[in-house]
């Protein structure tokens, strides 16, 4: 009987290292953004967080509905989280989802006078020049969740980490300065740092078309 038990045990000890090594999902493995993450952000990482995801599921993943600005959202879900103290592990974007007016389509509301309807709106490198390095950030934290969780192109793959991006980011603006160059959307200057070895897939391809602009 000794023996018998000692055998199963082998057995099983062989099938578990015939295993591949578990790895965490690219949704685990990436940062929850819920109410925690948003009670200990800095306001401009929410409001980059916020420009990085509507950036991505607007032009990327093309879902409809997500061209707010952070100053029409911040104050609506930070009130959400204040008053659902039981909702703290309900994403950012879902709680989003939830204070939304209405869907609409790729026009980005009036801001500071002017509307945005061409693609990627305002988020160009003379935006990225100004920001902070907090919202810096938060748009590459938001940018990347999107991109890791909603774009299944497998030619779009990022698996660097926030500050090689931003740094990366900073440094293709910064040898703009002042030029039109600067015009180029930052999520288009993104692109330039995707995995070389999803980035060879692509060699030949159009970028995918983007959504409708219109309401």
């Amino acid at each position: 009987m000794r023996q018998y038990t000692i055998l199963i045990v082998l057995m099983m000890a062989m099938v578990g290292r015939s295993q591949p090594p578990q790895t965490l999902g690219v949704e685990k493995a990436s940062h929850d953004f819920n109410g925690r993450w948003w009670s200990s952000a800095s306001s401009e990482e929410r409001s980059g967080f916020i420009n990085g995801v509507a950036d991505c599921l607007t032009w990327s993943a093309h879902i409809t509905g997500f061209n707010a600005t952070p100053e029409q959202l911040t104050d609506k879900i930070t009130k959400f989280y204040k008053e659902h103290p039981e909702s703290s592990d309900v994403t950012v974007v879902d709680v989003w989802r939830r204070t939304a007016e209405k869907p609409s389509t790729g026009s980005r509301p009036t801001l500071h006078g002017e509307t945005w309807n061409n693609p990627h709106w305002y988020l160009d490198g003379f935006w990225w020049r100004a920001e902070t390095s907090e919202g810096k950030k938060g748009f590459v934290e938001g940018y990347l969740w999107c991109m890791r969780t909603h774009v299944s192109v497998s030619s779009e793959t990022y698996s660097k980490s926030v500050n090689f991006y931003a740094e990366r980011i900073d440094a293709f603006v910064d040898s703009n300065g002042a030029s039109k160059a600067n015009r180029e959307a930052v999520a288009t200057i993104f692109r330039r740092y995707r995995d070389k070895a999803s980035s060879a897939t692509e060699k030949g391809k159009k970028a995918p078309a983007a959504p409708p602009t219109k309401r």
